[in-house]
């Protein structure tokens, strides 16, 4: 990120000899540590960021509501019915779903698992509040919870029985087969695909979309809690995006599950037939697919790249996917007479909709991919009786026979997550910005947090407080009443009635409480359990220092001569609450010194491009290797990440990982957090 120079603050030329410059060099840096300008590419209001992937999600408000017993096609099943507190449905109740374990078993018998989306359509509210959808559908049709019969009696027992006799479908071979089932809602209306952004237009204001989040922690939830080896998923009509998206969610997290069956399909070209066809497709009349992807936002975007079409043409081959579906679907205008742009192709309307999908396929090498559209079926035919479901056992057998590895068998330790409260400037937003990334990977479950920022001096503790509007803005989180960590960084400092540097009597700086302070009354008066931290950044104008030696010398007196004697004040004027540091500072320092040795192979300029450079400018702004040193410092510090267990590959030549730990380890642990 390009940023403004800007200098405030004491100039150098007027700072003293000895130590006194020291602490004044520091003084003046740490007042405008960060710039008060940023480019375009920074939020300066620290508003909402852009979401994707990973995608964040808890486990936490799981909880088990109903369990039975039941016979079903010839064997006992039982039925473990569970709600997420956490994720609210579009109009009223949560998020559920229901684990069905095997044939004639329970919960402790090691079983694959069958993750099975079902369809429902999408819909959404426009600016006048009216809902649009499938033909039949109205705003209460999938924007309420679903029940334990919704889902046992509704989904299951619906496709997998007629008369009391079981069905030959997927579904039903794969509880003949031993297979654990988990039946996800969708309640949202969102194709299973909503990432925690707002629910436009809908009446209850705080509303969400959240069909992914609440459909990846059940996941989570059953392959942590239930013995499971290979993980399928399974997703008709709606589902059928839902079970794509989550294929390339969980392989982003370097989890790819064993296969996925994707029963409908629905690229660019299903849009365009689709309001061609207004007349007669299968949604009302007035549905708007611009408002649609509105809703759903990251998964809903064409231009994101993450249709099926565009993911695999990119490369995308984690995850072996059939997609398979009918040519006589009227979700892809299969019921008319081919249109123009089809007809001039050969091609009915079905085969032009899938058209882009079999050639991102038939050009992958070694693709492990499979597009099967069936002449004469129609919607969804793995759901009833049809070729298609022996096309999906023979789509499975090839996979098994490669013996691939269980997807959820090495799943990292589950760390407990926290509600974090994070403001500081640019030298600390961007380790912020990044926490839910790492979060996710390193397996800490339900962390949450709220940025706010601003550049240089007008980014510590009493410049956050004493502006009304970022003030108003910190307050409003704190307000829940349920902000677990409260992290800020440094620094304020004493001034004289004239706005002078305050000097102790042997000339140096006097470091201030009063913007911790503030901060911490009002916090604790919202949550006497806040947990407090203070990051401390490197010193700017780096290349103002002769050598790594001097500018690490200096960082090394400021915080032990001053930041830690304060940490100690903090705590005795706050006992029994918990205040720590984070010294991340000091892992700038040592990456200077490998840089200067040689030993740092990553790096060739110590200002620069942010690829290739330790600072991007002469302020000191972090480059790319600076920043996610930073972020493993940070995410060992707050979480307690056991760093040489981390599976994440950062790309460097330079072991990141093992420097920050190196860095944690030698902190003195008076300081550290709880976790560390």
């Amino acid at each position: 990120m390009m940023w403004a120079n800007k200098t405030y603050g004491t100039p150098k030329a007027q700072t003293r000899s000895g130590l006194t410059e020291a602490f004044l060099t520091i003084l003046v840096c740490l007042m405008i540590t960060g710039c008060s300008e940023g480019s375009g590419e920074e939020n300066q209001d620290g508003g909402d960021q852009s979401v994707t992937l990973p995608v964040a999600r808890t486990t936490a408000g799981i909880n088990a509501v109903d369990s039975q017993i039941q016979s079903l096609i010839g064997a006992d099943f039982e039925f473990e019915f569970y709600r997420n507190t956490t994720y609210q449905c579009g109009l009223s109740g949560h998020y559920t779903f229901m684990v069905v374990n095997p044939a004639n078993g329970d919960e402790n018998t090691e079983a694959p698992l069958w993750v099975f989306l079902h369809g429902g359509g999408s819909g959404y509210f426009d600016e006048f509040g009216d809902y649009y959808g499938v033909n039949d559908q109205t705003q209460d049709t999938w924007n309420h919870e679903e029940t334990f019969n919704d889902l046992l009696e509704g989904q299951l027992l619906e496709r997998t029985t007629d008369n009391g006799q079981p069905t030959d479908i997927t579904l039903t071979r794969r509880m003949q087969e031993g297979y654990r089932l988990i039946l996800v809602s969708m309640c949202d209306h969102d194709s299973y695909s909503g990432l925690g952004t707002p629910y436009h237009n809908n009446p209850n204001p705080d509303a969400e979309v959240n069909g992914m989040q609440a459909t990846m922690a059940a996941v989570d939830y059953a392959a942590r809690n239930y013995p499971t080896t290979h993980v399928f998923a399974h997703g008709s009509s709606a589902g059928s995006k839902g079970a794509f998206n989550l294929a390339i969610s969980y392989a982003a997290e370097g989890t790819p599950l064993t296969g996925v069956i994707s029963d409908a399909y629905g690229g660019k070209r299903a849009i365009q037939l689709l309001e061609e066809s207004a007349d007669d497709s299968p949604y009302q009349p007035g549905y708007d697919s611009e408002k649609m992807i509105e809703k759903l936002g990251y998964f809903g975007d064409p231009d994101n790249n993450v249709l099926a079409e565009d993911q695999i043409a990119a490369g995308f081959d984690d995850v072996p996917v059939l997609f398979i579906g009918g040519d006589e679907d009227p979700f892809c205008i299969g019921h008319r007479p081919a249109v123009q742009e089809a007809a001039e192709l050969g091609l009915n309307n079905c085969e032009y909709v899938w058209d882009e999908l079999k050639q991102a396929v038939d050009n992958q090498p070694n693709s492990p991919h499979q597009v099967s559209l069936l002449p004469g079926e129609t919607h969804v035919p793995t759901n009833y009786e049809s070729p298609a479901n022996d096309i999906v056992d023979a789509f499975i057998g090839n996979i098994l026979a490669s013996n691939p590895l269980h997807p959820f068998a090495a799943q990292p330790k589950v760390i407990a997550g926290d509600k974090m409260m994070l403001m500081g400037h640019s030298f600390f937003r961007p380790f912020a910005d990044e926490m839910p990334y790492h979060a996710v990977r390193a397996g800490v479950d339900g962390h949450s947090q709220n940025v706010e920022f601003s550049g240089g001096e007008s980014g510590s503790p009493m410049s956050l407080w004493e502006d009304a509007e970022h003030r108003a803005n910190v307050q409003a989180v704190l307000d829940s009443g349920d902000v677990d960590v409260f992290g800020m960084t440094c620094c304020d400092w004493e001034q004289t009635p004239e706005g002078e540097p305050a000097l102790t009597p042997e000339g140096d700086p006097v470091l201030s409480l009063a913007g911790w302070q503030i901060w911490f009354d009002y916090a604790l008066a919202q949550n006497p359990d806040t947990e407090f931290f203070i990051g401390i950044p490197w010193l700017d104008y780096p290349t103002d220092y002769a050598d790594a030696e001097a500018y690490a010398e200096l960082w090394d007196a400021f915080y032990h001569t001053l930041v830690l004697p304060a940490m100690d004040d903090l705590r005795a004027l706050y006992p029994g609450v918990t205040i720590y540091a984070i010294p991340y500072g000091e892992g700038v320092n040592e990456l200077r010194k490998l840089f200067e040795a040689g030993n740092l192979p990553d790096v060739t300029h110590l200002e620069g491009p942010s690829d290739s450079s330790l600072f991007t400018d002469y302020k000191g702004h972090g480059g790319q290797l600076l920043k996610d040193l930073v972020e493993y410092i940070w995410i060992d510090a707050i979480y307690g990440v056991d760093l040489d267990t981390y599976d994440y590959d950062d790309g460097y030549q330079a072991d990141l990982k093992a420097i920050a730990k190196s860095i944690m380890d030698a902190h003195n642990p008076n300081y550290n957090g709880p976790n560390r």
